[in-house]
């Protein structure tokens, strides 16, 4: 299957639709009420794998020695905080819209002794140079996004030969995993929101997460998208069919 581009900018103008509300005016208030609880919400909410799952992915990372790296939607900074754990040479950018979520991430990370520049700002039009990075990451943020928008802009950046690494969770590819999933995440987020004494905005979000994922890509349909962007040696992991997956992607070494 080679799927064209428009397809999925089509798919993208329908999700702004149906979420563009909630993007715009909900998501920054929920980010703004959960970085203190994000990491043990989330947790919480994923029985404890969300962590691991994190870990895997950073651990299946291969950098080159002093590797300069963009961490593209970085909440509290939690896989650029493993970038540098596992590659201590390496140099990490960060950028997310959320100023409270950086500013959650640069507290913890000054404890370590560790530096991540950091920037907040819209990674829809990222404020970087063409060419300036040898990886660019991005995990557990891509449905709140128009996906084709920001998988340009990070194509962009990247260095020819670099590789965008993403991780999230997508929507399963077999329906005897989705139909009990769909079930499982309003509850448990209902459950996290109480526990973690959440406003009324991050509750109103429970159903959002559960809609979001319905419409969105299986694992198979993003390496249709990562190809149809430009990139190549496209590789794809998922576990219980996508509930969470990953893709590296590299960008041509002819590319401009």
């Amino acid at each position: 299957m080679n799927t064209n581009i428009g397809v999925f900018e089509d798919r993208d103008v329908v999700r702004e639709q149906q979420f563009g509300a909630i993007w715009r005016d909900l998501i920054p208030k929920v980010f703004a009420d959960v970085p203190k609880y994000y990491d043990k919400g989330n947790a919480i909410a994923s029985l404890g794998l969300m962590s691991l799952w994190s870990d895997r992915f950073v651990k299946n990372i291969k950098l080159p020695e002093g590797a300069i790296v963009l961490d593209v939607c970085t909440g509290t900074h939690e896989v650029a905080r493993r970038l540098l754990k596992y590659n201590p040479n390496a140099t990490v950018l960060a950028i997310d819209r959320s100023a409270e979520m950086i500013e959650e991430g640069q507290r913890v990370i000054a404890k370590t002794g560790l530096t991540i520049d950091a920037t907040v700002g819209d990674v829809h039009t990222l404020p970087y140079d063409d060419a300036s990075f040898d990886a660019v990451t991005l995990q557990f943020s891509t449905r709140h996004l128009r996906v084709v928008e920001v998988f340009r802009e990070i194509y962009r950046v990247l260095k020819p030969g670099g590789v965008f690494y993403h991780s999230d969770m997508l929507r399963p590819s077999s329906i005897i995993i989705e139909k009990p999933y769909m079930w499982y995440l309003p509850l448990f987020l209902n459950l996290t929101a109480t526990l973690m004494r959440s406003t009324e905005e991050s509750r109103q979000c429970v159903t959002y997460f559960s809609e979001s994922i319905k419409g969105y890509l299986t694992p198979a349909e993003m390496t249709e998208l990562l190809r149809a962007i430009g990139f190549e040696n496209i590789e794809e992991y998922s576990f219980m069919t996508g509930v969470f997956s990953r893709h590296s992607a590299q960008k041509p070494m002819t590319a401009k």
